[in-house]
């Protein structure tokens, strides 16, 4: 697999493109194809391999009782999932990682990444890792965070805050549109839209019915 083949990943930033390959090589990557509905990863089974979506979207799903489901992540082209289970071998997963829609994932062992091949690019694949590693922790954290506070319409302020700091603009597009939002809140749609109808009559937000989203963000709420 050459360089232009794979999708912008932090992990392989700095990377010498013609030392790419080998790298691949030595960490025995597999390319797979999953069609929409797959399951990658089931909940409660371990992984000694860490994934990099190439093409099409995942969805990780976090199991709740009385067999309800909390969508935790969706995971697109370039992003990398299962890193931190892989890292700590035998632990079990917390989710499910299924297909949304056909996919095409490539599969590099831990092992092979812990170990080393001696080389500069080596070196920087590890570091790469590292730094992938802490902004996952802090991911994590600004969603714990996030699904803490109090109500649902806390919980949409500081998404839209944290995504107005991230994004750089009062104008906060929705990476995975309404639904998903609601799913990332824990919450049902029909509830979602009653919260975003409410900040919009309190002048705190405003939205065009034609691209539902995209939410500029107005002001911020009297405490």
């Amino acid at each position: 697999m050459e360089r232009a083949d794979l999708p912008i990943c932090p992990l392989f930033e700095g990377v010498a493109p013609e030392a790419l390959p080998k790298e691949l090589h030595r960490l025995q990557a597999a390319e797979r194809l999953y069609d929409a509905g797959e399951t990658l990863l089931a909940a409660g089974c371990p992984t000694e391999r860490m994934g990099l979506v190439l093409e099409g979207e995942l969805h990780a799903i976090l199991p709740l009782p009385q067999g309800r489901q909390l969508l935790q992540s969706r995971l697109l082209r370039g992003e990398l999932f299962g890193q931190l289970l892989a890292l700590d071998n035998g632990r079990e997963s917390p989710v499910t990682v299924m297909a949304h829609t056909r996919c095409r994932v490539l599969w590099i062992p831990m092992k092979n990444l812990l170990t080393g091949g001696g080389e500069p690019s080596s070196a920087r694949l590890l570091g790469n890792l590292c730094r992938q590693l802490s902004s996952t922790y802090f991911s994590l954290q600004r969603r714990l965070i996030c699904l803490t506070q109090p109500t649902l319409r806390d919980r949409l302020l500081y998404y839209l805050r944290t995504e107005r700091y991230t994004q750089g603009s009062n104008t906060v597009r929705l990476p995975f549109g309404r639904t998903g939002l609601a799913d990332y809140l824990g919450a049902d749609r029909s509830a979602l839209c009653r919260v975003l109808s409410g900040l919009r009559q309190e002048g705190l937000v405003d939205y065009d019915r034609q691209h539902p989203a995209v939410v500029v963000l107005l002001a911020e709420p009297e405490e």
